[in-house]
């Protein structure tokens, strides 16, 4: 009788190997390009001026005849939602 050789495959090996790396580089992939950069209108600045010359400055007058602030656009509600109920 003739003698096998085991031999062992490594075709297993080089698959797991390979799907590995893909899950490491998609992994790595998707972190870089998932980080949220902030809104372009959110703008940060810092406000030097003290809290008792701000109340001074906007008497009544001045505060009847400021403009109105643009309210933020919301958008109705699709057709078939409801409104969340608050308990």
């Amino acid at each position: 009788m003739m003698s096998r050789k085991k031999r062992r495959s490594w075709l297993p090996l080089l698959g797991t190997i390979l799907l590995g790396s893909l899950a490491s580089i998609s992994l790595m992939i998707w972190k870089r390009f998932s980080k949220k950069t902030p809104p372009a209108t959110i703008i940060k600045h810092q406000v030097n001026t003290r809290p008792d010359d701000t109340l001074k400055y906007w008497t009544a007058e001045k505060m009847r005849n400021a403009p109105a602030a643009d309210l933020p656009h919301v958008n109705a509600l699709d057709e078939g939602k409801e409104r969340p109920r608050h308990s």
